[in-house]
């Protein structure tokens, strides 16, 4: 127990709720004698590519891995310049500075999603992110990468279950990714993640690098795979999926009927969010947070400043979103007079 009524994380309910299937899942890897790269691998790539509209899906050890294999499969490397939002997790930033390549940052819109980045100089490729699970401007960042013959690489970590319009994240991008750590909305009990392609090249690329250059490449790669236990797990959660979608939309709902007057973060017109992330906007959000722990409930920053410190004062939306965003717990077991709880306490503080 951390002390709180109610925890910002839900994997723990999520477990006790399905806790003998997931353990069985492990057990029948176990048994099978496979530990890396066997059957139930296969069967997920499948499933999620099958689901999310893609030819092909790999999975990796993270997305982190996932993100920068990504680059390197659209021919990426040092001398290249990679367009990137200021406001994301430092993972995003991380992965292209591990392939050596030079970050341009830009500002966001005021959902914390890539915003107008103006007359910047032609870009590599453009790695995008759709923060706490709402949709950045996917029209404008295909057009813009079509017309100059540029990779639009989709950060999906956090919008799996996102859709726009009839297409899904994962599908929006010419490689997405997507994350299976403990936070997502599709959590792995370890780590995990999953490149999405329509690329046999970039398929061919990343299943070599995240095998030690194997499968026929003549350069070195890395060590990235999901365990089969783990894999068996995420099957059965992904068949699982929309139903624990439809729960959190409705947790989502609770809050937005009860916080109507509240500045909250919300998806875009014509696109539908994966309700991630439930975030509040609050010029005392730090002081919001202290009470809300002093009536138990935990919550989280998202996040504390951009991931460009050197240029502090030049990015007006990210920067507000820095110091006044607050994330409220969100997940499918959240309970409905929890929310109220939350709800309640919210407006205590507001209006007393």
């Amino acid at each position: 127990m951390n002390g709180y009524k109610i925890k910002f994380n839900g994997i723990d309910r999520l477990y006790d709720a399905y806790s003998w299937r997931l353990a069985s899942r492990a057990k029948s890897a176990w048994k099978s004698g496979d530990v890396l790269q066997g059957k139930y691998l296969k069967q997920l790539e499948i499933e999620i590519a099958e689901k999310y509209k893609r030819k092909y899906a790999i999975g990796v050890g993270s997305a982190t891995d996932g993100l920068y294999f990504a680059m390197k499969a659209v021919g990426l490397d040092k001398s290249s310049t990679v367009l990137c939002p200021v406001f994301s997790y430092v993972a995003t930033a991380g992965a292209i500075k591990r392939l050596g390549a030079d970050i341009r940052f830009t500002d966001t819109d005021k959902q914390g999603n890539i915003g107008d980045w103006g007359i910047m100089g032609l870009p590599s490729a453009v790695l995008y992110v759709n923060m706490f699970g709402n949709l950045a401007d996917y029209t404008r960042l295909r057009k813009y990468c079509d017309q100059h013959k540029i990779p639009l690489i989709e950060d999906a970590a956090q919008s799996q279950g996102a859709m726009h319009g009839k297409i899904p994240s994962g599908a929006l991008g010419d490689v997405s990714v997507f994350s299976f750590d403990p936070m997502k909305n599709m959590p792995s009990f370890g780590t995990g993640g999953m490149v999405l392609t329509d690329s046999k090249d970039v398929y061919d690329s990343v299943m070599s690098l995240r095998r030690h250059g194997t499968k026929g490449s003549t350069s070195y790669g890395y060590n990235s795979l999901i365990s089969e236990d783990h894999a068996n797990q995420l099957l059965f959660l992904l068949s699982k999926f929309n139903k624990l979608q439809k729960m959190r939309a409705k947790v989502f709902k609770r809050y937005r009927k009860n916080l109507f007057e509240a500045d909250l973060i919300e998806t875009q017109e014509n696109t539908q969010s994966s309700h991630h992330k439930l975030v509040i906007q609050s010029d005392r959000r730090d002081e919001l947070k202290a009470y809300l722990q002093s009536k138990g409930v935990e919550t989280k920053i998202h996040y504390t400043k951009t991931l460009d410190n050197k240029n502090v004062g030049q990015y007006p939306n990210a920067e507000s979103i820095c110091a006044k965003a607050l994330s409220l717990p969100i997940y499918p077991h959240l309970k409905m007079e929890e929310v109220d709880y939350i709800c309640n306490k919210i407006k205590e503080f507001m209006y007393v």
